[in-house]
């Protein structure tokens, strides 16, 4: 290879993608190499510098290449190499770590800066106590770096410093305190968000807080933010209560509902605020502001949340808040005036709050967007048919269970399930709908339907599905026997067609038969002490039997289903062979897992059979038994939870963490806490990290 053509020569050419190709040929092994890629760390091209970013992370010994890296965050000639430094650093992680930890510690303000946000960027907790450190310093930007880096970095100490730094008297550590905060999903109690809401500069990082809150006290802040004149603090109250939709009920919101409320009475420029924020990039802005718009209920602003439809993330608040407008000649207007300028969607959302309305016209839309040739507007419009409720649609989407396309005939039951959960007079449209057709022929979705709202009298046409000639119809059959058990409407009948279905040739059927038992034994979770013999509930000794049998099944799924529905049944007799599945070494993973999960379910298992089966070798068969050390008592189930967290697996080790904070077991904190400091995963160090936290006040069992 001549000179000209070597990686290193081309490194250094006018093109950048020959430049790109060759650093990614770069050896960092090499010196001259090595110096090449930090060189390229400040290229021009944002694509050799991610090169060069990416074959340094990956070097195997960093040593060489950690001094010039540390010095290029000060020392790169632009603002891109110095950033390039630290993804690299970044990249290289732990490595990185204590070359940084000591720079961190110079005198050199603006050196020590560059190491915060370096260690950030590496994500390690072993930083934090040299950040917390940092909060006290004398210079502000070092302690504004410092709570930032903490808000990257989580974890018990962090997030105790971090609220400390609430009371400093330095405001702009107060904010980054209160953002870093925000980012950890942590909220300071409501009383100190309130006073910090007293300097007007903290006042949208206080109302960002509270998006984490569950005290009922912040709902009544948050409503109040709509009314604050600046617009960063209004934004701020939006998305907080824009976050607080996923973490409550609907009606749980009703404090902010009737803060705002009592505030656009008082201020009409509220809503047309919120109508502006409509488009806003930030997701949590735009929701908060269609729940507000929605509270306050005027029909002016129909038009504008009608338009925010066509958001496939939105559509469902735009149809709560356009439910929520008085209905009447007022919304027909309303909305009629913009139908036209809509998209097909968005339209469908629209007239469902037409046809809530009383317009005629608008269900028969919907009616006829049923059989829409796009598929995308006939889905929509199955399911906005679904959340009407009303009768009429029980005929057009019953005509849908024997649709060619298996998404359109089982939207078309989930719609029908739906209508028939609602009046008396939907239910009979449906069942009627769905008994005519059945008599013709059933199909997998209108077993569905029977299943989830028929009578005690579809059970006959149900257990006709259970030989029918297609294996998908019989899974379905099976499934809506199931459900009907669930309902309470079997009247003690135990089915032979089910049982049958535990031997079909289809073993999909025989899933779908067990599984069915599952369901039917967890219905009659009372009964369980009933002599199966007699064929009391939850399972007769016919179907017990069948299970037993199942276990020996040559697909691994039918026999996981047996072994989870014989766990259900709640009957000791069965926990031999259930255990034995366990030890035999030839048992499938996915069979030892529900197996254990059976045994769970029967009582304790054994503490040796656990400590073996922690050894198997498939990951899914660990986790499984680190559920169950959850309710191994005293020294044992501690010694299971120990041994996981040695597990170089780093979901295994992460389901330990939430066994432990399961568990609430006192004794295993300073396990957690050491575990967490020396942890590699950031994700399951901060699982540790709060598991040790919470058992601060936690007993043993």
């Amino acid at each position: 290879m001549t000179g000209e053509t070597t990686p290193l020569a081309r490194a250094r050419l006018p093109d950048e993608e020959t430049r790109y190709q060759a650093v990614l040929q770069l050896d960092g092994a090499v010196t001259e190499e090595l110096t090449e890629l930090l060189d390229r760390l400040s290229d021009s091209s944002w694509r050799v510098r991610s090169a060069a970013v990416e074959r340094l992370a990956a070097l195997a010994e960093p040593g060489a290449a950690l001094p010039r890296l540390i010095d290029l965050l000060d020392g790169a000639e632009t603002i891109a190499g110095r950033a390039a430094a630290e993804a690299a650093l970044a990249g290289l992680g732990a490595a990185a770590l204590p070359a940084l930890l000591v720079r961190l510690a110079s005198s050199s303000g603006e050196r020590r800066l560059s190491a915060i946000a370096a260690v950030g960027a590496i994500g390690s907790r072993r930083a934090v106590p040299a950040l917390v450190a940092c909060l006290a310093e004398p210079d502000p930007a070092l302690r504004a770096a410092a709570a930032e880096a903490l808000g990257k970095l989580g974890g018990p100490e962090a997030v105790g410093a971090l609220l400390a730094a609430l009371d400093s008297d330095d405001v702009t550590l107060r904010a980054t305190a209160l953002d870093a905060l925000g980012v950890l999903q942590v909220s300071p109690p409501v009383t100190r968000v309130a006073v910090l809401m007293a300097e007007p500069g903290l006042r949208p990082g206080a109302y960002r807080a509270l998006a984490a809150s569950d005290e009922p006290a912040a709902l009544e802040l948050l409503g109040g933010g709509l009314s604050e004149r600046g617009r960063s603090a209004r934004l701020a109250a939006l998305a907080s209560i824009g976050s607080q939709r996923a973490r409550r009920p609907r009606e749980a919101l009703a404090p902010i509902a009737a803060g705002v409320r009592r505030v656009a009475t008082g201020e009409p420029g509220v809503a047309e605020g919120c109508v502006a924020e409509l488009d806003s990039r930030e997701p949590q802005v735009a929701e908060g502001a269609l729940l507000v718009l929605s509270w306050i209920g005027e029909l002016t602003h129909a038009p504008a949340v009608a338009r925010k439809a066509t958001d496939d993330r939105l559509r469902p608040l735009v149809e709560q808040a356009l439910e929520a407008l008085p209905s009447g000649a007022g919304l027909v207007e309303a909305l009629g005036r913009i139908l036209p300028s809509l998209t097909p969607v968005a339209r469908v959302a629209t007239f469902v709050a037409l046809a809530r309305a009383g317009e005629a016209s608008a269900l028969q839309a919907l009616l006829e967007g049923a059989a829409d040739p796009d598929p995308l507007v006939q889905a929509e419009t199955i399911e906005a048919l679904g959340r009407l409720g009303h009768p009429a649609g029980a005929p057009v989407l019953g005509g849908l269970l024997h649709h060619g396309s298996r998404s359109v005939a089982g939207l078309a039951a989930e719609a029908l399930v739906r209508i028939g959960s609602g009046s008396g007079d939907a239910r009979r449209a449906v069942l009627l709908e769905c008994r005519a057709r059945a008599a013709a022929g059933g199909s997998a979705a209108l077993y569905r339907v029977l299943g989830g709202c028929g009578e005690a009298e579809d059970l006959r046409l149900v257990r006709l599905g259970l030989s029918d000639g297609a294996a998908e119809r019989r899974v379905a059959a099976a499934a809506a026997v199931a459900a009907l058990g669930q309902r309470g409407l079997l009247r003690g009948e135990h089915v032979p067609e089910l049982i049958a279905a535990l031997s079909d040739p289809a073993w999909p059927v025989r899933v779908a038969a067990a599984r069915a038992f599952t369901d039917l034994a967890e219905a009659n979770f009372g009964a369980r002490g009933g002599d199966p013999e007699a064929g009391e509930h939850p399972l007769c000794s016919l179907a017990m039997g069948g299970l037993r049998t199942a276990l020996d099944d040559p697909e691994a799924t039918v026999r996981a289903a047996a072994v989870e529905a014989l766990g259900a049944c709640g009957r000791s007799e069965h926990q031999p062979a259930i255990a034995a599945l366990v030890r035999d070494g030839s048992t499938p993973a996915q069979v030892v897992v529900a197996a254990l999960r059976a045994l769970a379910g029967l009582g304790l298992p054994e503490h040796g059979l656990l400590r073996w089966a922690l050894a198997h070798p498939d990951p899914e068969v660990t986790k499984a038994v680190v559920a169950a050390a959850v309710q191994v008592p005293g020294e044992e189930g501690r010694e299971l939870l120990r041994a996981a967290l040695s597990n170089q697996r780093w979901d295994v080790r992460l389901a330990a963490a939430h066994a432990i904070a399961e568990r609430g077991d006192a004794a295993l904190r300073d396990e957690a806490e050491r575990a967490a400091t020396a942890e590699p995963d950031p994700l399951v160090a901060r699982a540790l990290a709060d598991a040790a936290l919470a058992l601060s006040g936690g007993h043993g069992r």
